[in-house]
Formats: structure tokens, sequence, C-alpha cells
């Protein structure tokens, strides 16, 4: 019997939920924090975090604070490069300063 990982369960069922929060708060600008440990043998940090911050999102400080506290990596040292590919095919590249 397989069991099922955190990981899959965040792939399969909070990811998509995932994607329609994300693009209803894009299109009305509303900030967002939201982090989820998803833990694996393979890789017990396991973790999927996604802020929209700044750049029109209006967020209070303890937004920020929350994401520097999450992924601290993200604030210092050499900058973070994202790649996203969208369902349409486009790619995003990102640098995180």
């Amino acid at each position: 019997m397989t069991t099922v990982t955190k990981e899959q369960i965040y792939d399969e069922q909070i990811s998509p939920l995932m994607t329609q929060i994300i693009a209803i708060c894009k299109e009305h600008k509303i900030p967002i924090v939201a982090s989820f440990f998803t833990p694996s043998d393979d890789d017990p940090e396991l973790a999927v975090t996604t802020a929209l911050l700044g750049n029109g999102f209006e967020a209070p400080k303890n937004f920020s604070n929350a994401l520097r506290e999450l992924r601290p990596e993200l604030f210092g040292g050499a900058p973070l490069m994202l790649r996203t590919e969208h369902s349409d095919g486009s790619t995003t590249l990102t640098a995180i300063l």
C-alpha cells in the first residue's frame, strides 16, 4: 500500500486552489503570504511559500516580517532567481534582490 505524501496532497489538492487564489489576489491587488510545510523522507525541510507583496500590493509591515521569518534566504546575500512557467507556454524570470 502506497502512502500519500504531504507533497502529493499539496500538488494534487492545494496547488490548484492556490492558482485560483493567486489569480484573484493579482486581479484585485490583494497582498498574500501563504506557506505550506510538506516534508518528505527525501526532503525533510520542503516547504512551498507564496507571497504577493510590493509592486502595487500594499501590505502591512508584518506581512514582510512574516515572509522574512519563513524565507530568510530571500533577504540578503545573492539574489534568488525564480523561473515561472505559465500555462500559456510563456516563461517569467524574476530576480529577488
